[in-house]
């Protein structure tokens, strides 16, 4: 499971009905420990939650914050509003048969441990391909359908502390 930075404190105290030691949290949230232990020593700093003997436990303030409702953040889609927009209309004149039979249309999401430097590695040959494709004296003004290529490269977790 994903948890967005407001979402993972109270899951975490919620998972802590039970004691369980970081790395039975960690696999349980599927979270790097290194988060984890993070918010772990910040619920201790807050009153939220207490270490004995290795075991991780919520205390009554823990249990309040595992009941209160989460805030809304001001913009939970993981994609900006004009992407989705772009997407979904493109989708809508697909069907309608506004395109050519060869246009393209995609997504993905893709995550996974990678060393910095093969990231990068990755980043510059992205830049490289986007360059070659997008950069204004590569364009023909006249073809049709204009595409868009939006992206984001980012850390989703911390390394965990044990590698």
């Amino acid at each position: 499971m994903t948890w967005e930075q407001s979402d993972l404190p109270r899951g975490i105290v919620a998972s802590l009905a039970e004691p369980h030691t970081l790395t039975e949290l960690a696999d349980a949230l599927d979270v790097t420990d290194a988060r984890v232990l993070w918010y772990l020593e910040k619920l201790r700093d807050t009153g939220r939650a207490a270490e004995e003997a290795g075991r991780w436990h919520r205390t009554e303030a823990g249990a309040d914050l595992a009941a209160s409702p989460t805030p809304e953040p001001r913009n939970r889609s993981a994609i900006p509003g004009t992407s989705v927009q772009d997407y979904v209309q493109a989708y809508a004149d697909a069907a309608a048969g506004m395109y050519a039979a060869g246009f393209v249309q995609d997504s993905g999401e893709h995550a996974g441990r990678v060393p910095g430097e093969r990231v990068a590695e990755f980043h510059e040959r992205l830049l490289s391909l986007v360059n070659e494709y997008f950069a204004p004296d590569k364009v023909d003004r006249a073809a049709s359908p204009k595409y868009g290529f939006r992206w984001v490269l980012t850390p989703v977790d911390l390394h965990p502390l044990d590698d």
